[in-house]
């Protein structure tokens, strides 16, 4: 009888003693007239957040919510304070922030930029007045002392991530809508130090730090001198943490999450660069991360026979995916279990409905979970804006037309709903990225008639581009990654040394970034399955453009080569990879698959495969150069099936 209750003890005392997960959501958006910042769409962020930290075993009752007139100075300082009562060593503790940023005056001669970046609650003003001089703006300082103070308390067992959906620049934009952007705070006649500026977010401000403080991480949505653009009425680091939550590979750290959401915004905001400071090379809240079972709740019963379910094209499912329904907390999709399958008939961002085969046995929404049994694949779907400089009337037609007959989208009236801008001056039609306008490519007047075409060919290699960028396979039977290793070089002799961690070689933002002519890699795959698989990596450019990467002409490995026997890690010293100009960001996106996979004659010609020899994924790369291709890819023969990841740097002049 004591043992029994020694036993029940001692399980009482560990289940009491287990780290507790705490959030608290931040999202101020529908500011008042009178502070003069325009509104935003913050809190579209909230259910994107709360859904994947619930996913991880986050509960209702520890996710604390401010929104809008609650997220004054005064409830936001009080909340955190209130958050850092409650928590214990050990704790792993989540603050999610949404709304605007601003720079602002420096009060203490502590930048050497003479900025502070701000947080901007409910209660800030955008300029200073007679009695405003940015007392309800939240500074750097500030919130580096409260984050030290919850570091010390929840100790070296404990974890604190930040994520800043932000930003604290105060350039002018002329493309999407962004979360700041307005002029630096300060008092009339005040001038900064232009000559010098801060890397990274600028926003981490370290205080007094205990040895055996918790690790921290912080993840904000651009750096310092960048504005931080919505996607699709969310915000872009809110939509990246949640879609980079959903597809959690084995053994992830902060820095393989940041690379998932860096890629992610890659595409959604190109010229937008989100910042990883801290300590990013711990696990995931403590390697305790729940790996993304693939399955959805039901959001509500339309019918018996139809249902709701809380993903959509976010989560990649589109219209023509099929499903199976399972009870509620099935581990997996067990075919013996299945209660009805469905067909996705409508998809929308973050929903879609499903008809069933049969009715459900019963109308409670909760004892049910939704499996994706196979995939289709979404259009190919670029949204254009012309803009007034485009003066030629007929292009508009003749674009419209273009994109119609090719499955390539379609043009639009209103800039903010655009992916791509397109400008014309006297020298010719440049194609600009929506949010920030950044640059992608440009056609010369001089061209004449042709000039044109070569538009269409240039919005075709773009949209091919950020189609194959967010394309997601998720297969976990054939789960693996890819990174680029640093490996020393000595010039004079010609002869490389020892590998060194990708952190070597990572900018102050968090980028892994390389410079012509001097810097060095080789690529480190891993076979992260217990079954054996092949893989292939092509490179795309910000101008869409693809070419292969491994295998390629100066490396060519053959399947066998490629082949890595389940949790089988491959280091490829005789393949040394060098860079040159332009410089930019690229992706470089692999593929792995259960047969023999070899994108390099499909990308070097163009589509071209040959027939009955394919590997299905191969054949589904070739369809997207296929401008009318739809967009299931019902013309690859066999079922496209693999896992597909990605790596995310960039070319650079000079490094810091």
């Amino acid at each position: 009888m004591q043992k029994i209750l020694l036993l029940s003890l001692l399980f009482f005392l560990s289940f009491s003693l287990q780290a507790k997960k705490i959030a608290l959501i931040i999202a101020v958006g529908d500011y008042p007239a009178s502070t003069g910042w325009s509104p935003i769409s913050s809190a579209n962020d909230v259910p994107l957040i709360k859904s994947a930290l619930i996913k991880q075993g986050f509960t209702e009752e520890d996710i604390t919510i401010l929104l809008n007139s609650q997220a004054t100075r005064d409830g936001i300082i009080n909340a955190l304070e209130r958050l850092n009562e409650t928590i214990e060593p050990g704790d792993i503790v989540v603050i999610h922030y949404s709304g605007h940023g601003q720079q602002i005056a420096d009060d203490n001669g502590e930048e050497i930029d003479d900025k502070d970046e701000a947080l901007v609650p409910y209660d800030a003003f955008v300029r200073p007045s007679y009695n405003y001089s940015g007392q309800n703006h939240i500074r750097d300082d500030e919130l580096g002392k409260l984050i030290t103070n919850f570091r010390n308390k929840l100790g070296k067992d404990g974890q604190l991530v930040m994520l800043l959906d932000s930003c604290h620049s105060g350039s002018a934009t002329r493309g999407g809508k962004a979360r700041g952007g307005a002029a630096t705070f300060a008092p009339e006649g005040w001038e900064p130090n232009e000559k010098k500026t801060k890397a990274g977010s600028d926003m981490l401000e370290t205080a007094q730090i205990k040895p055996d403080a918790a690790p921290f991480v912080l993840f904000s949505g651009a750096s310092a001198n960048e504005l931080n653009y919505e996607y699709e009425g969310v915000g872009s680091l809110s939509y990246a943490f949640n879609k980079a939550m959903t597809e959690l590979g084995s053994d992830f750290t902060y820095r393989q999450l940041y690379n998932k959401m860096a890629a992610t915004m890659n595409v959604i905001s190109p010229n937008q660069t989100p910042t990883l400071e801290g300590n990013p090379d711990y696990k995931i809240f403590k390697g305790e991360y729940v790996k993304q079972e693939p399955y959805h709740e039901i959001l509500s019963l339309l019918r018996p026979d139809v249902i709701k379910i809380q993903a959509g094209k976010l989560q990649g499912i589109f219209e023509g995916t099929t499903v199976a329904v399972l009870p509620a907390g099935t581990t997996g999709l067990d075919r013996s279990k299945i209660l009805a399958t469905g067909t996705v008939k409508l998809a929308k961002f973050n929903e879609a409905n499903i008809v069933l085969d049969k009715a459900l046995p019963g109308s409670n929404e909760k004892e049910y979970w939704v499996f994706v049994d196979e995939k289709t694949y979404g259009d190919i779907n670029l949204q254009v804006y012309l803009d007034a400089s485009v003066a030629e009337k007929s292009i508009s037609k003749d674009l419209e037309q273009f994109l119609t007959e090719n499955s390539l989208g379609s043009l639009v009236s209103d800039s903010l709903q655009s992916s791509v801008i397109i400008t014309g001056d006297q020298n010719g039609y440049t194609l600009n990225a929506t949010n920030g306008q950044l640059k992608v490519d440009a056609v010369e007047a001089s061209r004449g008639t042709a000039a044109l075409d070569d538009l269409k060919q240039k919005l075709f290699n773009y949209a091919q581009g950020q189609y194959l960028k967010d394309l997601q396979m998720q297969n976990p039977d054939y789960e693996f990654s890819f990174r680029l290793l640093p490996v020393s070089y000595d010039p004079v002799m010609e002869t490389f040394g020892e590998l060194m961690e990708p952190s070597a070689f990572a900018d102050a933002n968090g980028t892994f970034s390389v410079l012509p002519g001097e810097d060095h890699v080789v690529l480190e795959v891993t076979n992260e399955s217990d079954r054996e698989l092949y893989f292939s990596i092509i490179e795309i450019n910000s101008k869409g453009e693809i070419n292969p990467f491994m295998p390629n002409d100066q490396c060519t490995l053959n399947d066998n080569e490629r082949k890595l026997a389940p949790g089988q890690t491959m280091v490829f010293k005789d393949c040394i990879f060098s860079f040159g100009p332009p410089f930019e960001k690229l992706m470089l996106k692999g593929f792995a698959s259960p047969s023999p996979i070899n994108f390099k004659s499909t990308v070097q010609t163009r589509g071209g495969v040959t027939a009955g020899t394919a590997n299905p994924l191969e054949s589904f790369l070739a369809n997207t150069y296929v401008k009318t291709r739809g967009g299931t890819g019902a013309a690859t023969s066999g079922k496209v099936d693999g896992y597909a990841t990605e790596f995310l740097y960039q070319i650079v002049e000079t490094k810091e």
